[in-house]
């Protein structure tokens, strides 16, 4: 089998043959008039060869974006300069970015020119992302050729950026999710941890006792030191668990269409909260959003109610980056000298056969949820790991005070399993089934009797069963 490299070899020495049969035949008979043309058609055709092949190469493609990792509707400004580093000039290119469809952009970014030696012309354009994701910019495609319209040679330019547009979140006042408190600190049966906030009673007043302790009311009343009880608690938090492997968002009944829309869409009307949504670009409606989204969004609410709080959050999700950053943020990345070996690694897009999931370990502090909100920025679905392995695996590295929060689209047998066995293990455990009604009540049955509390997130995302806040874009 001939390959395209070979095809054009043969194609280019039988042109060349034809045209030395053809020169020779000529000189042979005299022709000379005939001759002057043909040798000037060929001297032509070579000139104009030589210069295809030269002007593109040593042109030179760099670009500048104004944010990396944004909101939705916010925009980014986008500058590509060619420099050409020749020393003759280019007279015609043509540049034009690869960009994606559903994104809405605004200025130039293709552009046909003529570029002097040593000068340099810029392509400025923004963009703004109206959905959630990791965004490829690039590559820079470049078209060039001679004069007469002979030869053309297209360059595509290997570099590529990424923007990554952070999901929306609601921000929860209060939890309300049942009637004894799931997440953040819990009631330990040894005195661990004394939280001054909750007294329990008072008792008498013991050698040692610190004068902090001291409860004066009590001592001025009965004439005797008294000093407080406190409620003995654990200090904990909650480890947020994202099913996103993409069989568990397919099954559901009712098919998405996951193509991106030719142009921006508006906000549904959701009873439970209002939107704040500003800039041009506009995601799609809750009836349009794929589930995944939903999902996306119940897990960044949760983390950021946790992260508000003060407790302990940390995530797993057997998804997948497209960058190959798991658990690390681009400024952390860009600061280690990994950001430029991840985003060649990037470039070879390839069905993901990994089993390693995306860990973050608990942690206090603002800077968590930022990580994990750029996380879910950037998240995928994935064919590797299922949720039910995903725990298994990971609870040996979950401290017990923790409460398991795991969001998930389809709900199955081994599921079930799954969770009953984390459960037995002495977790606490809170599920949220996004669309899925037939295994939110199948799960309801075998969960529900274990302890397990269960919630489903319909189309209407349920979210005054859960919280009374307001959204953030």
């Amino acid at each position: 089998m001939k390959t395209p490299r070979l095809r054009k070899l043969i194609l280019r020495l039988a042109t060349g043959f034809a045209f030395a049969l053809v020169a020779l035949a000529i000189f042979q008979w005299g022709v000379g008039i005939l001759a002057v043309c043909f040798y000037s058609v060929f001297t032509l055709a070579g000139i104009s060869w030589i210069m295809t092949t030269i002007w593109i190469r040593p042109l030179r493609v760099e670009r500048e974006l104004s944010a990396d990792v944004v909101r939705i509707g916010e925009p980014v400004a986008v500058t590509a300069k060619i420099q050409n580093r020749s020393p003759w000039p280019i007279l015609w290119l043509y540049a034009e970015e690869t960009l994606p469809r559903a994104i809405p952009r605004e200025g130039t970014w293709r552009r046909l020119m003529f570029i002097p030696p040593g000068r340099s012309f810029h392509l400025s354009y923004k963009l703004t992302p109206n959905r959630r994701g990791c965004h490829p910019i690039g590559p820079l495609v470049l078209e060039s050729g001679d004069v007469f319209g002979l030869f053309k040679r297209a360059r595509i330019d290997r570099r590529r950026d990424w923007i990554t547009c952070l999901p929306n979140y609601y921000a929860i006042d209060d939890f309300q999710v049942g009637r004894r408190r799931q997440l953040g600190d819990l009631r330990a049966i040894r005195s661990i941890l004394d939280d001054p906030s909750r007294v329990q009673g008072i008792r008498e007043y013991r050698r040692g006792d610190p004068m902090k302790i001291i409860h004066w009311k009590s001592t001025a009343r009965t004439g005797r030191l008294c000093s407080k009880v406190f409620e003995p608690v654990t200090d904990a938090g909650a480890t947020v668990i994202l099913d996103f492997h993409q069989d568990s968002w397919l099954a559901i009944e009712g098919a998405f269409d996951r193509r991106p829309p030719a142009r921006p869409m508006r906000w549904g009307i959701i009873p439970a909260a209002r939107r704040l949504d500003k800039g041009p670009g506009r995601p799609a409606t809750k009836a349009e959003q794929p589930p995944e989204e939903t999902a996306v969004e119940v897990v960044c609410t949760t983390c950021r109610y946790i992260a508000d709080a003060g407790w302990r959050l940390g995530f797993f999700c057997n998804g997948r980056d497209p960058l190959g950053l798991p658990g690390v943020s681009i400024a952390q990345a860009r600061a280690t000298d990994s950001l430029r070996a991840a985003q060649q690694a990037a470039r070879r897009r390839r069905d993901d056969d990994r089993l390693e999931p995306i860990r973050i370990p608990p942690q206090r502090g603002p800077e968590q949820f930022a990580l994990i909100h750029e996380q879910l920025g950037r998240i995928e679905l994935s064919d590797g790991l299922r949720i039910e392995d995903l725990l298994l695996l990971e609870l040996p590295h979950i401290d017990r005070t923790q409460a398991l929060v795991v969001v998930t689209g389809h709900v199955t047998d081994d599921f079930i399993r799954g969770m009953l066995r984390v459960r037995a293990s002495g977790y606490r455990l809170l599920v949220f089934v996004v669309r899925d009604n037939r295994g939110h009540d199948h799960a309801f049955e075998h969960l529900a009797p274990a302890g397990i509390e269960l919630y489903r997130m319909d189309e209407d995302w349920r979210l005054r069963e859960i919280a009374i806040g307001r959204q953030f874009a």
